[in-house]
């Protein structure tokens, strides 16, 4: 499908924009930030547009990493998008944080295990086969459980949780290079997810909801007499 796309991920400390056209990467940022998207994302995207040469009209469609990942940065990403769509009257496509990293890692025909640390000890990880098929749904699991999502056969471990993984997926039981690891930073890039969103069909911006895969981290003040405990 020959579509112009402009994709944004904001789903974990990075923040990337590109711009993909009939195949072709027009223009794309990148920068890790750790936080501050909302401030950097509108920026990015002003520059990543006047460097394409492309109008919003131009454009087939929004695309957006929906999760998992960070509470902050998913809704950051998936707020942008939506309004962008809604101001150029464009519709959306969704692609999984989890999709966008096995997509980058993929190679030499192995499955490939997406894992994100998703911090309290736990992974979010989901498998994809060696077509980059998902085996099975995304989950979110303790550390020492990632086993049981191992594909059948080689396959490659990559994204932010790749290190974490490591141990509880190397041992003596496991046969010599079958398990890879990917060298890269394990971060999704928005150019990875526009070419994911290329071969899809686009959709109503309505329909495109974040991907959460566990409750948000927060703190409730619990209540003392007289008033709200300190913190």
């Amino acid at each position: 499908m020959k579509l112009t796309i402009l994709a944004l991920d904001t789903s974990t400390e990075a923040c990337s924009v590109a711009c993909w056209r009939w195949g072709e990467v027009f223009a794309q940022k990148y920068a890790h930030l750790g936080h501050g998207h909302a401030e950097a994302l509108v920026p990015m995207v002003a520059s990543v547009m006047a460097e394409s040469g492309l109008c919003y009209d131009q454009l087939d469609a929004i695309a957006v990493t929906i999760g998992p990942g960070t509470f902050t940065g998913l809704r950051v990403g998936l707020a942008a998008a939506r309004g962008l769509a809604l101001a150029s009257s464009k519709p959306m496509i969704g692609v999984t944080t989890l999709e966008a990293i096995a997509h980058a890692a993929q190679f030499d025909e192995r499955s490939v295990l997406a894992v994100l640390d998703a911090r309290r000890g736990q992974l979010y990880a989901q498998a994809f086969d060696p077509m980059l098929m998902p085996i099975g749904p995304p989950s979110a699991l303790p550390l020492q459980d990632i086993q049981s999502l191992r594909p059948a056969g080689p396959y490659v471990v990559a994204g932010t949780g790749a290190a974490l993984a490591r141990p509880h997926l190397l041992d003596s039981t496991t046969p010599e290079g079958d398990v890879m690891f990917d060298s890269g930073d394990g971060f999704p890039r928005a150019v990875v997810v526009a070419r994911i969103a290329s071969a899809r069909e686009p959709l109503p911006l309505t329909t495109i909801r974040p991907l959460y895969l566990r409750a948000p981290d927060v703190t409730v003040p619990t209540i003392a007499k007289g008033g709200l405990a300190d913190a």
